[in-house]
């Protein structure tokens, strides 16, 4: 209970809340796990200025209509290793589903253009937030396509308007798309080989608080290629949770149902 109610303090992670209620029900099997790179605030670490781009008509972009995939998680946190299931539907532009199970179901949370709704089954609870208390309590504008773009593997940012970048090369030769504004700044890491996108982050320097979430494990689906690997980073400047979610099940363009209501009897929190 006690780590239960160090994380309901934290709103960077308040969304992954009914993700982290099964610490009270005990741990799962460890999952498949992706290898996170070194962490560090210097965004300016091994990295110069460089002319080149990526080819952005023949970007790996993830196109579709309806799309849902299903797989084991890996949660770390305070360096132990939790796992659950996951399940997420899609329908482009309008809504995501996100259902998690640990034998049984456990939460879902429903992501609309309008607003996260989410209800967890374990205290009977439930909330509602818009996206603009998400600015007013982040400073971060953070839409519904920006959601949607991170979780699948599309750049959070439009690349068509490149004169707003800073583009960078690393070590391994890979180019970084970076821009800042209003105190945020955001990176995107590409292959210029493939195209592909391999992480995306988006960091609080002055409040050293970041989220980062890493592409790994590609596999051809439609034309496109769909990580099978996503690594997603929070760091509110205090605590690091690593989560780490394998699709095993992946099915696109078929007509997927959102089952979401909450009950009459649940509570709301607040945010």
């Amino acid at each position: 209970m006690e780590v239960l109610a160090q994380i309901n303090n934290l709103f960077i992670v308040r969304l992954s809340v009914f993700i982290l209620l099964f610490f009270v029900l005990g741990c799962g099997s460890k999952k498949n796990k992706i290898q996170f790179p070194e962490q560090s605030f210097n965004s300016e670490i091994k990295k110069t200025p460089t002319d080149s781009n990526i080819k952005i008509k023949d970007l790996n972009y993830i196109d579709f209509i309806n799309l849902s995939f299903s797989g084991n998680s890996n949660l770390e946190y305070n360096n132990v290793d939790y796992g659950f299931d996951l399940i997420f539907r899609f329908k482009k532009n309008e809504k995501i589903l996100i259902s998690g199970s640990l034998f049984l179901p456990i939460f879902k949370v429903l992501i609309d253009q309008n607003k996260i709704s989410g209800y967890q089954k374990f205290d009977k609870t439930f909330f509602d937030v818009n996206y603009d208390e998400i600015y007013n309590k982040l400073g971060i504008n953070l839409g519904f396509n920006e959601i949607e773009n991170l979780l699948i593997g599309n750049p959070i940012l439009d690349l068509t308007k490149s004169e707003n970048f800073k583009i960078y090369q690393n070590e391994k030769n890979m180019l970084i798309y970076s821009m800042e504004k209003e105190n945020v700044i955001y990176n995107m890491t590409f292959d210029p080989k493939s195209n592909k996108l391999l992480s995306q982050e988006i960091t609080q320097l002055k409040l050293n608080r970041y989220l980062k979430i890493y592409y790994n494990s590609f596999q051809k689906l439609n034309g496109f290629d769909l990580p099978s690997l996503i690594g997603i980073l929070i760091n509110d400047g205090k605590n690091l949770i690593k989560l780490t979610i394998s699709n095993q099940s992946r099915e696109i363009n078929n007509e997927s149902s959102f089952p979401f209501k909450i009950p009459s009897n649940y509570k709301k929190i607040k945010l």
